[in-house]
């Protein structure tokens, strides 16, 4: 079922003036159900169930309704010759035995003129008229075909394709994961730039009172023009720094609503705060490369590979099946008696493969090379996803302590602020120093922003690597 908050948006079309207000969770929903990768993999994934069942129906037997008509415009006409038949006698054993003329002076058989026995008695045949008619033939029944034995390949057909099933749904599970960090980043790149543009703000009205107050100053003469052209530069560059981050978080705004699904004009809030701390939790969780989906599905595609081989050994082996059929035909009239009738029939077969120049061997030769090369690229793949969840592991270590390190030389420069600002105004220290801690003051800020959405970015690419986002 759709996201409550996507059939809101369905029914009240979004507008260039639209506002919405959304926190992670919200996003992270909103990007799944948009995202055409996790609707093709859950369309695979279907895919891969259908096959599964289509291979386990080789192990049943399969009914058909069979059968055919045929109309033949010509007859056929034929005559079996008739003639005179010899005749037999029963013997004293039971057994039939020619009835011959025997010569009682030999005691042997009576040869006629044409060189053969000649018999006490014979038997008149008249001459046989067929007629056969083939104009509507018909016939129909039921088939039944089981196979017996089919060399494993059956079996190992079926379980690769549940193999193939489990891979997709950890395909899912992969593209799952690759949306929702690129979701994250697009949300922390947000509240990034929006506190970026409050920093920018403030130290804009920062500079702005301070030429201000130099400009009341010259009016009286207590501050040269000279000053106060420095402070206005400052100003500027203050300004532009503020257009840039307002820029920054419209374009950082659009990329979100383009992952979220929603026009990029909508204008979001969002709920969360950008925080420089995250889970304690995440350091203890289960880091083994065995959680993650590509890990598993690389691992699938060996053990498919693996079940190839079988399955090309099984196209060289013996394969027996059996067919039985009942079945109803007429419509052959023989001297215009119609020879309809019911029957039954049953079949076995059996093909053993002898001799096929090698064909079968070489494809199990390849079968096999191609399992060795996926257990290879398994085992390059792991240590690439262990060095990227170490390598990710220890950015997220470093961001810490980097949210850690700006948060401290920002209030340095908070405090650096204060004190300038009270010795200029006793004259103890001149424009350039001021305005040059206002800067640094503002850069210590702009760091700790970044820092602390580096450490969530940083977090949320751990939780990948090690398959838990």
């Amino acid at each position: 079922m759709k996201h409550p908050l996507i059939l809101l948006l369905f029914l009240f079309p979004i507008t260039t003036s639209a506002q919405l207000h959304l926190n992670l969770q919200m996003c992270r929903e909103m990007a799944l159900e948009n995202s055409k990768d996790i609707e093709i993999a859950k369309q695979t994934r279907q895919k891969a169930s259908y096959e599964t069942r289509i291979y386990r129906s080789g192990y049943l037997p399969k009914l058909s309704a069979v059968g055919f008509g045929l109309y033949h415009q010509k007859k056929y006409d034929y005559s079996l010759k008739g003639g005179y038949l010899p005749s037999y006698k029963p013997a004293a054993d039971g057994q039939l035995k020619p009835d011959l003329m025997i010569d009682p002076s030999t005691n042997k058989p009576v040869i006629g003129a044409d060189g053969n026995p000649l018999f006490n008695s014979y038997a008149f045949l008249p001459d046989i008229k067929l007629e056969m008619n083939l104009r509507g033939v018909y016939s129909a029944g039921a088939q039944l075909e089981q196979a017996v034995y089919m060399g494993g390949k059956v079996k190992k057909a079926h379980q690769m394709a549940k193999l193939g099933e489990h891979i997709s749904i950890e395909n899912i599970r992969y593209n799952r994961s690759k949306i929702l960090l690129e979701t994250e980043q697009a949300y922390w790149q947000l509240m990034e730039v929006r506190e970026q543009v409050l920093a920018a703000e403030k130290y804009e009205e920062v500079v702005r009172e301070l030429v201000k107050n130099l400009e009341d100053s010259k009016e009286v003469g207590m501050a040269t023009a000279n000053d106060v052209l420095k402070a206005q530069v400052r100003y500027n560059e203050a300004s532009l720094m503020y257009q840039k981050a307002q820029h920054g978080r419209v374009l950082a705004s659009m990329n979100l609503c383009r992952f979220i699904g929603l026009d990029l004009r909508t204008e979001l809030h969002l709920q969360d705060s950008l925080l420089d701390v995250i889970d304690p939790e995440i350091w203890h969780l289960d880091s083994a490369v065995s959680q993650r989906p590509d890990y598993k599905i690389l691992q699938g595609e060996m053990d498919v590979k693996a079940h190839q081989v079988a399955l090309s050994r099984s196209d060289f082996l013996p394969q027996v099946g059996v067919t039985a059929g009942y079945t109803y035909s007429g419509g052959v009239k023989l001297n215009g008696e119609d020879e309809k009738g019911a029957s039954f029939s049953a079949m076995a077969s059996v093909k053993i493969p002898i001799f096929n120049w090698g064909e079968g061997r070489n494809k199990v030769r390849s079968a096999r090379a191609e399992e060795e090369i996926s257990h290879l690229n398994l085992e390059k793949s792991t240590d690439l996803m262990i060095l990227e969840i170490t390598s990710t592991r220890f950015n997220m270590q470093d961001a810490q302590t980097r949210v850690k390190m700006t948060n401290k030389a920002l209030e340095q420069a908070r405090e650096n602020v204060k004190i300038s600002t009270d010795q200029y105004q006793v004259g103890m220290e001149n424009l350039t120093t001021l305005l040059e801690a206002q800067a640094q003051w503002q850069e210590a800020w702009s760091q700790w922003i970044t820092a602390k959405s580096n450490l969530q970015l940083s977090a949320s690419a751990y939780l990948k690597a090690i398959g838990q986002l």
